[in-house]
């Protein structure tokens, strides 16, 4: 692992790369899959899930920001309610057991609007 994370360490440095935080190195030392693209991954710190597989089914997921009441997860060619999908659920609970991440309501002290925030690992929570 250590030298993996050397040799990555390396590359980024030839390619300019600037790293503001040494826990986003460490996390990629224990990445096995890499996500990302130009919608929010890199500029806001920000990953959303818009489709996925289970037991070989094509699914589409929905949603906006962390709030768990808007959103949800259709069939990818019927657009058909997906949620209660014994694939979907099994592997959204799986997704969810490998978490250290809560979501939680808090106040926002301007608006006065109850909005969802994300608490845990800084790999995880933004």
């Amino acid at each position: 692992v250590t030298i993996s994370l050397s040799i990555g360490c390396s590359e980024m440095v030839k390619k300019h790369v600037l790293v503001r935080k040494l826990a986003a190195v460490e996390t990629l030392g224990s990445a096995s899959v890499i996500c990302s693209d130009k919608t929010g991954t890199l500029t806001e710190g920000k990953m959303s899930m818009v489709n996925m597989w289970a037991g070989r089914v094509h699914y589409n997921v929905t949603g906006k920001g962390f709030d768990p009441t808007v959103g949800g997860v259709t069939h990818a060619q019927t657009g058909a309610d997906a949620s209660n999908d014994l694939g979907v659920r099994t592997t959204l609970l799986s997704a969810l057991l490998c978490s250290n991440t809560t979501l939680c309501t808090v106040v926002d002290e301007k608006t006065g609007e109850q909005t969802w925030e994300p608490r845990g690992n800084s790999s995880e929570a933004p």
